[in-house]
């Protein structure tokens, strides 16, 4: 075949192949109408500027009518007001529908035909009545082992849900011609992961991954560990192992965004226990108190508190004395230890953040710069260079 004649079929044929668009990274921040209602925190206030993802925390769980589950009208409400806040300020920020639930409750959903098509159909009236941009199933807690609280079933019901909630997700883009998306919230969890999940699965039928930071196995003395300690437990729950897991297990990276909590963690301790448990303070109070960026950047300001930087955990710490003998540790972030975190997700070539929440951060400047914490993962974020792709498009 001659040269001329290969040009002259190839323009021919009704196929397009184009350079994409840059697939820049995400930026999500999620609003909860109860807490930020709490501190008198408005839709109008979240910064479109630095979030044009929004993700509304959280929907509960529909309830069963019969033959039919349905959100509760009060979550509707308060969605819709997020929705109009945003809409009426933005042409392009996007607003994603959180769906929370206990173990019992996903489980449940999964496991019967019924029920998936149910909760499915649910989650379009999410899309289509709500104008939602896209859901995210919040499955917290899924399987069966000291971390989870579900069944054993829930590897394989978990897929089957998110097979028909694709479909209804597809439906629903096509319907107004309009791309919705499906998110899935994954466990960082060591347990959770090796049982509960078939990953490549679950990360082929969703859009993205949001990795859940409240959902490590906390036993360091840094709340949100980007690297493992050494130790004889093999924990192994800094975020650099926790996060690859997901992508050693067959996700594709640029699905996985990675979660951010914008608060600390307070523990209080008997330093004379502390070489008893191999210095691990979180062993003496594994929950601890959780206290918002807005707060926390006033408490450690005040006297008495003695700053510290932890090697593994790459986070930095307070320490106070306290009556009879105890001592006060406040883990939390700051821009050093987002700085790493922000290294580590450029080096994996994840698809982005999240934060949790946007109204946690310092709002209103009583520390310095509002929202200076959310203002510098935006703008790291903005920082790395765009993945360049290649589109095919049949016409």
């Amino acid at each position: 075949m001659n040269r001329n004649a290969f040009v002259c079929i190839i323009l021919s044929l009704p196929l397009l192949v184009k350079l994409s668009s840059a697939q820049s990274k995400k930026f999500v921040c999620s609003y909860s109408p109860t807490k930020a209602t709490q501190i008198g925190y408005q839709p109008d206030y979240i910064p479109l500027e630095i979030c044009p993802y929004v993700i509304f925390k959280a929907f509960s769980f529909p309830t069963i009518v019969g033959r039919q589950m349905l959100f509760s009208d009060n979550d509707k409400i308060a969605f819709s007001s997020v929705v109009s806040s945003i809409r009426k300020r933005s042409n392009t920020a996007r607003v994603m529908a959180s769906i929370d639930g206990s173990a019992r409750d996903f489980t449940r959903a999964s496991s019967a035909t019924v029920r998936r098509k149910a909760f499915a159909q649910a989650a379009v009236t999410l899309l289509l009545e709500l104008d939602a941009d896209g859901i995210e199933l919040n499955w917290k807690e899924p399987g069966s082992t000291h971390a989870g609280r579900g069944s054993a079933n829930d590897r394989i019901t978990m897929v089957q849900l998110l097979q028909d909630l694709q479909q209804a997700v597809k439906a629903a883009s096509k319907s107004r011609n309009r791309n919705r998306e499906l998110w899935f919230r994954g466990s960082l969890h060591t347990n959770v992961m090796e049982e509960a999940y078939n990953m490549f699965d679950v990360c082929e039928l969703v859009d993205h991954v949001t990795l859940d930071p409240s959902t490590t196995d906390s036993l360091e003395n840094s709340h949100a560990p980007l690297y493992d300690r050494p130790s004889m437990l093999k924990t192994g729950n800094g975020y650099n192992t926790t996060t690859q897991y997901w992508i050693d297990e067959g996700c594709t990276a640029k699905k996985l965004m990675l979660g951010i909590g914008l608060h600390g963690i307070s523990r209080v301790y008997s330093p004379s226990l502390v070489r008893y448990v191999r210095g691990r303070i979180n062993l003496l109070d594994h929950v601890g108190t959780h206290l918002e960026q807005r707060e926390l950047c006033k408490t450690i300001r005040a006297a008495g508190w003695t700053y510290g930087w932890d090697e593994y955990g790459a986070m930095p710490y307070v320490t106070r004395a306290l009556p009879d003998e105890k001592a006060e540790r406040i883990s939390y972030e700051d821009l050093n230890s987002l700085r790493l975190k922000m290294d580590m997700v450029e080096q994996k070539r994840f698809g982005g953040i999240y934060i949790d929440y946007v109204h946690s951060d310092d709002i209103y400047g009583s520390c310095g710069q509002p929202y200076s914490l959310t203002a510098y993962l935006s703008s790291r974020i903005r920082s790395i260079p765009s993945e360049i792709g290649f589109a095919i498009e049949w016409n």
